[in-house]
């Protein structure tokens, strides 16, 4: 059997240690992208109105529904890779299988999330479902 060379002596390492010792700049408004992010998490993205008062919904909470319901709903072959809302408007990023026809499934994918977030919210959400990779399997 080989010997093991200790990892800490291995001269291979010599230039990861020298790139880790070295500072990396923050890009520039990555700090303020951040910020905005965070504030818009907590940001009222529907406000239903109900017979009783209405029901103020977060983003996040809209996310995740949009989320759960995409891939409950996804056609076969299409895989939801991330959900976001921009711009009041839902926006999935998915992957399809290799020899599925990716602007109909995206597009059939589009009206089911926007017919399910219609019902469940009571109100008309925008959707925009965009294809961002293709898989093999």
């Amino acid at each position: 059997m080989a010997e093991q060379t200790d990892p800490e002596h291995d001269p291979r390492w010599d230039a990861v240690r020298a790139a880790a010792r070295r500072r990396v700049p923050t890009p520039p408004g990555l700090v303020e992208r951040v910020l905005r992010a965070v504030a818009r998490g907590r940001r009222t993205a529907v406000d239903v109105p109900g017979d009783d008062g209405g029901l103020r919904i977060t983003e996040q909470a809209v996310v995740r529904l949009a989320g759960t319901i995409a891939a409950g709903r996804a056609p076969g072959g299409v895989r939801v890779a991330a959900v976001a809302l921009e711009d009041d408007v839902v926006q999935v990023l998915v992957s399809v299988r290799f020899g599925v026809v990716a602007d109909g499934a995206a597009e059939a994918l589009r009206r089911e999330l926007t017919a399910e977030l219609s019902r469940q919210l009571g109100v008309t959400t925008a959707v925009n479902v965009h294809v961002v990779d293709v898989h093999a399997d």
